[in-house]
């Protein structure tokens, strides 16, 4: 014998109660909303995969590591200034220090020819006093605006715990065309 739905539904309204059917209402409100949200996550989730496989493909095509460094090392050594850049590039270190409230005192200067005869490293020694921000700012500021300079060694003393002055040692190495 088949029972009829309203007469389902009225037993299960007296046997779970009204919150129940508050439950079913909601529910039945918020499926056209989780349906049609989930819609448009499917959408960006296949955008994703798309993007994700032509990312794949193109670095499957990419050319021989070896020939590319090749192309990376012809580049550099193009964008290399001549022997006269090294003077702008101790101006560069001197002006950023004081911009920056570093104090320089005299450093150690000198050239020296790299193995294989395509490059010079100008060698720059220099002692430095300030603050630690100071320092790190004008450090950063060296290394952003020259990019064929080199932080080779850094190091640091204070004479108190509570000083704010910090005296560095700082050496850079600066890569030239060889003549």
């Amino acid at each position: 014998m088949k029972v009829p739905l309203t007469t389902q539904m009225a037993f299960l309204l007296h046997r779970h109660g009204w919150p129940a059917a508050v439950g079913l209402v909601f529910m039945a409100l918020v499926w056209p909303i989780a349906h049609f949200g989930a819609d448009s996550t499917r959408a960006e989730t296949r955008a994703l995969q798309a993007a994700q496989l032509a990312e794949r493909e193109r670095r499957d095509r990419q050319p021989d590591p070896q020939l590319d460094q090749a192309t990376q090392l012809a580049t550099f050594e193009g964008g290399l200034p001549q022997a006269a850049g090294a003077l702008q590039a101790v101006r560069h270190i001197h002006r950023s220090a004081s911009e920056h409230g570093v104090a320089l005192s005299t450093g150690e200067y000198r050239l020296v020819d790299e193995p294989g005869g395509r490059l010079q490293r100008y060698q720059i020694t220099l002692p430095a006093d300030g603050t630690y921000p100071d320092l790190r700012a004008w450090m950063a500021d060296v290394l952003n605006e020259l990019p064929t300079m080199a932080l080779d060694e850094l190091s640091f003393k204070r004479n108190t715990v509570g000083e704010s002055k910090v005296q560095a040692r700082v050496r850079w190495s600066f890569y030239l065309k060889a003549p």
